[in-house]
């Protein structure tokens, strides 16, 4: 009987030793994943600057107007969308002229801004300029050609929006004429948009005629309207602009003469519900994940992001940042075969079957 209690009591001893045991590895195995999991957490991925330990200091500026409904209108709202995804403290300014690009940068530099994005094509050479004198400060161009050690530029491939936007107004157009109006053709991007816009009218109709005419000017309302009577003067029966606020007089003169309309950058049918038919979009909530990614896990260099199209709006399924709005009224009115055709081609493009050179 006491042999058999002994045995219980030594056995009951060593139980208790290993539960010991056991609880003191899962308490150090704990702490060892807190440990790592807060280093993960704050020393990879982080929401923070690392001089202040505040939230990311961020600089929004443009030439562009935020109140355009255009170009402008989307970088606010990509600026809104920083701070409601990541938390960032945001500060916006627009309206900037091009002479004083340099000093603004400098002023929001030397204030000691974490990140800088600079949004228009003319920022990229004053932006090259100025890294050097400011290397802890990260530097984005949208739309850029230019990067560094701490200059990355994001320059989207809004060709192949515009290819889809040229092949539904091939398909649409009674006179087999449509038109493009830019605002100023010095800007790369521009001259590509008309390029993809043009090949996508041609596949669907060779013998398509694609009117082009560039403003010179972003923001009169007056020139857009009267280059876009002339092209309807011409026989197109849909213009497509790229031109900002002077894009509205082309809506404009479009409305009034009972023709169509594509918008630029964002969905514009609320300019002219009957009018225009769709747009290409910069989708605001993808437009800077690729940069705000690197720059969490503090491995920010200088690189060219090139998104192109997704499927939908914040799609999740593709790394592009380019869609096509809705038709809102124009659902029920564009033919079946139509909308078919175009999903399709978007298809094709997300699939490489067509490189929109």
């Amino acid at each position: 009987m006491k042999m058999v209690n002994y045995n219980s009591s030594r056995g009951y001893l060593h139980l208790q030793k290993f539960l010991i045991h056991v609880v003191v590895t899962i308490s150090i195995v704990s702490v060892i994943g807190l440990y790592l999991l807060f280093d993960y957490a704050e020393g990879q991925i982080s929401n923070k600057s690392p001089e202040t330990g505040k939230a990311l200091q961020v600089a929004y500026l443009t030439d562009g107007l935020f109140s355009d409904a255009g170009w402008g209108a989307f970088g606010y709202n990509a600026g809104q969308e920083i701070i409601s995804k990541y938390g960032y403290d945001v500060k916006f300014l627009d309206n900037v002229s091009i002479p004083n690009i340099e000093k603004t940068v400098r002023t929001y530099a030397d204030k000691k801004y974490d990140v800088i994005i600079a949004q228009g094509y003319e920022w990229g050479d004053p932006i090259l300029k100025l890294s050097k004198d400011y290397p802890n400060t990260k530097f984005i161009v949208f739309t850029g050609l230019v990067k560094s050690k701490n200059v990355a530029s994001i320059f989207p491939r809004q060709q192949d929006a515009a290819y889809l936007l040229g092949a539904l107004g091939s398909m649409l157009s009674k006179n087999h004429t449509i038109g493009f109006i830019g605002g100023d053709q010095k800007y790369p991007n521009l001259k590509k948009i008309y390029e993809g816009y043009k090949q996508g009218a041609l596949y669907i109709d060779p013998k398509s005629k694609v009117l082009e005419r560039y403003l010179g000017d972003w923001d009169n309302q007056t020139r857009g309207r009267l280059a876009a009577l002339s092209q309807i003067e011409q026989g197109a029966d849909f213009l497509f602009h790229v031109a900002d606020n002077a894009g509205q007089g082309v809506i404009q003169a479009a409305k009034e003469k009972g023709v169509y309309a594509f918008g630029a950058v964002s969905d514009q049918n609320k300019l002219a519900p009957d009018t225009v038919v769709t747009s290409f979009i910069l989708d605001p909530a993808k437009a800077y994940d690729s940069v705000f990614d690197v720059i969490r896990m503090n491995n920010f260099t200088g690189t060219i992001f090139t998104p192109g199209l997704e499927s939908s709006k914040n799609s999740t399924a593709e790394n592009g940042m380019i869609y096509i709005a809705p038709f809102h009224s124009f659902q029920k009115k564009i033919p079946a075969d139509i909308q078919n055709k175009l999903l399709q081609l978007t298809q094709d493009i997300l699939n490489k079957k067509i490189i929109v050179s």
